[in-house]
């Protein structure tokens, strides 16, 4: 199949074979024909598997089938749950539409007010943008979202980590009840995403499932590194990040703090490196992804809530300093290599506190991850998941019928010894 065969608008033909994308993936040779059909659709694929132009290209077919000219309304409107997230959509947007007639704008906070409010006032035909923004500028009555017809989730999984249910609530409140609805994600399960879905399809919504959802793509090598303590760590990390195979990567930690401290370990090597983390001006968040898509970055540190919408071509590897909570979290980290079908790897350095999350995450991949050793960085503990070699200890042998019931009568007591203190004697 070509995307030629897809019944796509030569406009949008055009810049895909520009940038050679001839053939579609998977998830998109699926989930595009039910969007131009009209259907609502919940579609589950791996990172990197294609999902943003899946729902970008019928966004621009729905546009272009419009009659009405652009106006400051948007006719699209899709919700990412980060900025960086909303950033590469847009991109991608701006990508396909450089040469044609569709407008659209970018709405996410760390962006003054007065600069979004000028932009609103412009021709608007596809809107990308976060949910608190988005809120804040509906509360000043700068928006006008009454003709939307269709609304896109993105990360729907990950709206539900970050709190923003009841924001997606709210923005759904005043748009158009008739309406499409299309629901992307790596990950779809649970009892929460599926009530999500359901308060925001309708009864007649398509499911896709591309691959298993709890599938780290074959394309994506995975090792384990057992750290012994905190200077252990810190030594297989060095020694990684100045790995002759590594050309970019990102090291993920799991708080805002620990982003600083790693980043000066990691610059001690003489590798180019650059935290990346919410307490970041917008403007230096997007410089420094800009200049690691240059190649002038080698490794970013990262938290996930920053982590997650990148998409840096050049990336290879990924490095859980620290493995998260959520399994399915393991599974968005892995995805930011091997993008669109390349290599990728993902080295995790597990010490004590994290063999809980190795576990949890293997269990939820039904798999168990490879373990791996760096020349002369061998561990010197023996890993808590496997038991120690000894002797068996004997089984008791089975008992029955009378012998099994008198073992299990109680043996008769032994009266006890009266101590006397003995005779007086007399004085």
């Amino acid at each position: 199949m070509f995307f030629i065969d897809l019944n796509l608008d030569l406009d949008i033909l055009g810049p895909l074979a520009d940038n050679n994308f001839l053939t579609p993936r998977p998830i998109q040779q699926q989930a595009i024909p039910m969007a131009l059909d009209g259907f609502d659709l919940l579609a589950s694929a791996p990172t990197g598997t294609g999902k943003t132009l899946a729902f970008v290209l019928p966004a621009l077919q729905k546009v272009f089938d419009a009659e009405a000219d652009s106006s400051s309304a948007p006719q699209v409107l899709i919700l990412s749950p980060t900025r960086e997230l909303a950033k590469q959509t847009y991109q991608v947007i701006q990508q396909q539409t450089e040469h044609n007639r569709i407008n659209s704008c970018l709405i996410v906070g760390g962006v003054p007010f007065g600069q979004q409010k000028a932009m609103l006032s412009e021709p608007i035909d596809i809107m990308v943008a976060t949910p608190g923004r988005l809120l804040e500028l509906n509360a000043q009555q700068w928006l006008d979202l009454s003709v939307v017809e269709m609304l896109i989730v993105d990360e729907a999984d990950r709206m539900l980590d970050l709190g923003f249910i009841d924001d997606i609530k709210q923005i759904t409140d005043v748009l158009p009840l008739k309406r499409q609805t299309l629901m992307f994600s790596a990950t779809l399960e649970g009892d929460k995403i599926q009530q999500f879905a359901s308060d925001l399809l309708n009864e007649d919504a398509q499911s896709i499932a591309v691959e298993k959802p709890r599938q780290i793509p074959m394309n994506i090598l995975q090792s384990v590194y057992q750290a012994d303590n905190d200077q252990h760590k810190e030594h297989l990390l060095k020694a990684l990040v100045q790995s002759h195979e590594l050309k970019q990567a990102i090291v993920f930690v799991n708080s805002r703090k620990q982003v600083e401290q790693w980043v000066s370990v990691i610059r001690s090597t003489g590798v180019q490196c650059y935290g990346l983390h919410g307490d970041l001006r917008q403007s230096e968040r997007n410089q420094r992804i800009k200049e690691m898509r240059r190649g002038r970055i080698q490794v970013i540190v990262a938290t996930d809530v920053v982590g997650r919408g990148l998409d840096l071509p050049d990336l290879t590897h990924v490095i859980n300093l620290y493995l998260p909570m959520k399994a399915d979290s393991y599974v968005h980290r892995a995805g930011r290599s091997g993008r669109d079908g390349a290599k990728g790897v993902v080295w995790s350095i597990v010490d004590s506190m994290d063999w809980p999350n190795l576990g949890r995450i293997e269990r939820f991949l039904d798999e168990k991850l490879p373990r791996a050793v760096f020349p002369g960085l061998a561990p010197k503990k023996p890993a808590p998941d496997k038991k120690p070699k000894g002797k068996a200890k004997p089984k008791k042998p089975k008992l029955k019928g009378a012998k099994k019931a008198a073992a299990k009568k109680p043996a008769a007591r032994k009266p006890k010894k009266k101590v006397g203190r003995g005779p007086k004697t007399p004085k």
